[in-house]
């Protein structure tokens, strides 16, 4: 789920001021009373907008690492709604997202001008949980809320602030990104109600890292409230990787002694609350922002990230009973031929790296999956070996375990615009299906030459969305699916684009099923990715 940043840039698109302006000429801007005190929104585009709504104490200084503090009241009793949050504290650069900070826990709604009892889609973005933001471009509420859908996305931690897998921590849940996903969507519920939502129409959805943050929501809430979720690209068997208990962190201090930050303590006897002193950015030293910043995914703790997930799925810790979409795009893995274009030459060296994240697999089975004559070069072999393992197997495994008593529906995406994630000839790869949908126009904003087929293709794509968002169960208008080979969707087809084209899963899933699937079980064997670094080197 890394992405490479200035490929992000394009992939994310949105610079670090709000589209918005205040109001419309004529037009009441919307207020709403909370518990909390007054949101002041604006209008725009035919939908009431509400930026940057607090839903959590700031993570900074003494919170930093710790859950999140729910928010009992807005600083001075109203927020001026009318500009996106500070994006949480990541390794970032270029104008993707707005500046980041530690006081980041905001939302965004969009809403109709008008309606009560409406359904309401919560969105969680992607970045491997090391990068990313609610302000992207991409992910926009408009078309949503001009089909009388409400429409929320939100931020959360990301990376070393998130997940910091620290020694002192080891026995309770450090996963704190997760712990914000839980609360943002309880605020969602709790507060809808407000803008005009029913809350118990909530639908919940994801993309790549955001999927996972999905699933990891579903396997904590057996009893959910949710009306219906969507897992676009991953799930919890997607990752992401992390270092062990310490590693990570100890690494870090080392960094920042030789950068010559000052601290109140050394990398050999810091404490956590030694490194709560420091400013947000003393953490993010060159190595930090270029190799570490993605050691620090959520550790398994078998309370917030499980181990056993069939055995729980067995003993009834899943909603079993929520309607559920899956799916992919066809080529995932082409984005990461670029991303880690600089380990992923050599596959025999590729498959045993931090990045590739592919120790649960045997090398012998690994090296008789791929044959080098399929893919124009080795690099784009290792990016289909991450696709597979990330994201299309992954989806593959739990379809298995989860379809024949989950009613759930799966897609594989083919739309073919290289200008989403701005590499020529890049194909339907990660990511590229997120604008369309969420239905374009605005969406669309930050990228060159959209075409109007493209525009079409969003328009169709977000039409079918929306109306399963306000009926889960009546399904997205195909079949549900089957373990091992049952219905497909195939959407945005070149050609047929405007249809969804039914095919099976068994058509696409046989290396998922005969080298992935029978070792799902032991993932993740979690590596020392100092330790690997120095083999590299030897």
């Amino acid at each position: 789920m890394g992405l490479l940043r200035n490929t992000a840039d394009r992939a994310l698109g949105l610079t670090a001021t709000a589209l918005a302006v205040v109001g419309v000429a004529g037009t009441a801007a919307p207020a709403i009373t909370l518990d909390q005190g007054l949101v002041q929104g604006f209008v725009q585009n035919d939908t009431n907008v509400f930026l940057g709504v607090p839903f959590a104490e700031t993570t900074a200084g003494e919170n930093r690492w710790k859950a999140p503090q729910a928010l009992s009241a807005f600083p001075g009793g109203t927020v001026n709604a009318t500009a996106y949050g500070a994006s949480c504290a990541q390794a970032m650069s270029g104008t993707a997202i707005t500046a980041q900070s530690e006081d980041c826990l905001s939302l965004n709604i969009w809403t109709p001008l008008n309606g009560t009892d409406l359904p309401v889609f919560v969105y969680v973005y992607g970045g491997a949980m090391v990068t990313g933001g609610s302000s992207n471009a991409q992910w926009q509420g408009y078309n949503f809320a001009r089909k009388d859908v409400i429409y929320v996305n939100f931020n959360y931690r990301e990376s070393i602030y998130a997940s910091p897998n620290a020694p002192e921590l080891q026995g309770q849940s450090q996963n704190f990104g997760i712990l914000d996903v839980e609360l943002a969507v309880q605020w969602v519920y709790d507060n809808i109600e407000a803008f005009g939502g029913n809350q118990s129409r909530i639908v919940l959805g994801g993309h790549s890292s955001g999927g996972v943050h999905v699933d990891d929501y579903l396997w904590n809430h057996p009893e959910t409230f949710l009306a219906g979720a969507i897992e676009m690209s991953a799930n919890a068997k997607s990752g992401p990787a992390y270092a062990p208990a310490g590693v990570a962190l100890t690494q870090v201090v080392e960094d920042m002694e030789a950068a010559n930050v000052t601290l109140g303590c050394t990398s050999d006897n810091y404490t956590l609350d030694c490194l709560r002193q420091l400013d947000t950015y003393a953490f993010q030293t060159t190595y930090f922002n270029s190799t570490s910043n993605t050691w620090f995914g959520p550790a398994i703790d078998n309370l917030t990230r499980f181990s056993n997930y069939t055995d729980r799925f067995a003993q009834g810790d899943y909603p079993k009973s929520l309607p559920l979409i899956v799916g992919n795009s066809d080529q995932e893995g082409r984005l990461f031929a670029y991303a880690y274009a600089s380990e992923n030459t050599n596959f025999s060296s590729w498959i045993h790296t931090y990045d590739a994240d592919l120790a649960w697999v045997p090398t012998d089975e690994l090296l008789d999956a791929y044959n080098r004559s399929d893919y124009s070069s080795v690099a784009f072999m290792s990016g289909a070996s991450y696709g597979d393992a990330r994201f299309l197997c992954a989806t593959d495994y739990l379809l298995d375990v989860r379809a024949d008593e989950q009613p759930t529906w799966i897609y594989r995406w083919f739309g073919n615009y290289s200008n989403v994630l701005g590499v020529a000839d890049i194909g339907p790869s990660h990511g590229s299906e997120v604008p369309f949908f969420h239905g374009g126009n605005e969406c669309f904003s930050k990228l060159s030459d959209v075409t109007g087929a493209e525009q079409d293709l969003a328009d169709y794509m977000n039409d079918w969305f929306v109306a399963w968002i306000k009926d889960p169960e009546a399904g997205p208008g195909w079949s549900q699916a089957k373990p091992v080979d049952g219905p497909l969707a195939r959407l945005g087809v070149p050609g047929n684009e405007e249809a969804i084209e039914i095919s099976t899963t068994g058509a696409y899933n046989g290396r998922c099923q005969a080298v992935y699937a029978p070792h799902y079980p032991q993932y993740p064997v979690v590596q020392n990715p100092v330790l690997l670094s120095e083999e590299e080197d030897a």
